[in-house]
């Protein structure tokens, strides 16, 4: 290819033109370097995905639904069903406004204490959210804790680990968590039980649930340890600690998402079992669980409503969040691509 220079060595006035013409045409940059982020991330596998997926999309909107108005419940719901000043026991048992003897003040009635089961639900909901995210981050914590040491360490440790996770999968993870909440509901006393409930919970279900990411992080280890950068960090001498933290980890976490967000819907329906049960939060701050139960005694005397609305909103909930787990496998995993 002739530069500028090769002209000005045959013709100096094509080599005048030639800078002119160069000093004329604009300067484009590369199609890379103008794409912004946002784009760069639409055009990404894992979005497309998500819009090519009418399902996942309809989930999508359904959870983000559900979790604005559980987390603003105090601003949306139309009335405050804990506090026990706006409460009328003579609005009791009231059927959804559009039966004949509803009233137009609660949408879709009211319980056996007389709270609007809207308000109560978007409050239920709430707390259940609350007990499943802080399952979720500490059974992941703990399991991904324990899998990394498993995975690299290997030996004594390796075999300890995984057969404490084997005897607990072994066993249903609805019963581990009536165990330890049994347990525990014996340690101390009542009050002190229900005052720490959430926290009792929070325990019970994420320790039913760490083997999973345990097993999982621990099978991501076993490959990415006799890697060539995790041998380049041993040879520049690198601690164990370092090496886990800084480079193994960053590196097993994409099924870790993926099992965080399918048991996220597992700890929402563990917690309801829980209360339903008569172990989870007490009636006057109840949770989804707490609500059926309360209502499955009214069921059989045309009291419909008091349960079949948590439960529907239970379900549409759970369903929701294992559609959108179901999707972010398929979406992060390189042989469906």
């Amino acid at each position: 290819m002739w530069s500028i220079r090769d002209c000005a060595l045959i013709n100096p006035l094509g080599a005048d033109m030639a800078e002119q013409t160069a000093e004329s045409l604009p300067l484009t940059e590369s199609p890379t370097r103008t794409q912004s982020t946002f784009y760069r991330i639409w055009d990404s596998d894992v979005c497309y995905s998500f819009r090519s997926s009418k399902v996942t999309i309809v989930a999508a909107v359904v959870t983000a639904v559900i979790f604005f108005l559980a987390i603003f419940a105090p601003w949306v719901a139309p009335h405050r069903p804990f506090d026990v000043a706006t409460i009328d026991l003579m609005d009791a048992e009231l059927p959804p406004s559009w039966e004949q003897e509803g009233d137009s003040r609660f949408l879709i009635g009211t319980d056996n204490l007389g709270r609007d089961l809207l308000s109560t639900i978007l409050y239920g909901t709430r707390i259940s959210l609350i007990v499943g995210f802080l399952s979720v981050i500490f059974g992941l914590v703990v399991g991904v804790t324990l899998g990394l040491m498993s995975g690299y360490m290997g030996g004594y440790v390796d075999a300890f680990i995984m057969r404490v996770a084997e005897i607990q999968l072994s066993i249903p993870g609805i019963l581990v968590a009536l165990l330890l909440a049994g347990t525990l509901r014996g340690v101390i006393s009542a009050e002190a039980y229900n005052e720490a409930i959430i926290y009792v919970l929070v325990l019970t279900i994420g320790t039913s649930i760490w083997p999973q990411f345990a097993r999982t992080v621990r099978g991501s280890t076993l490959v990415e340890r006799n890697k060539e950068y995790v041998l380049a960090a041993r040879v520049i001498g690198l601690s164990r600690f370092s090496i886990m933290l800084r480079h193994v980890l960053p590196n097993v976490m994409g099924p870790v998402l993926v099992i965080a967000t399918i048991n996220l819907a597992i700890a929402i329906l563990t917690e309801a079992t829980l209360s339903f049960l008569g172990v989870g939060v007490p009636p006057t701050q109840p949770s989804l669980g707490t609500l059926i139960n309360e209502g499955q005694n009214y069921l059989f005397s045309g009291l419909w409503w008091i349960t079949i609305f948590p439960g529907a909103v239970l379900a549409i909930l759970v369903l929701a969040v294992n559609l959108l787990g179901d999707w972010l496998r398929d979406a992060l995993n390189p042989k469906l691509r």
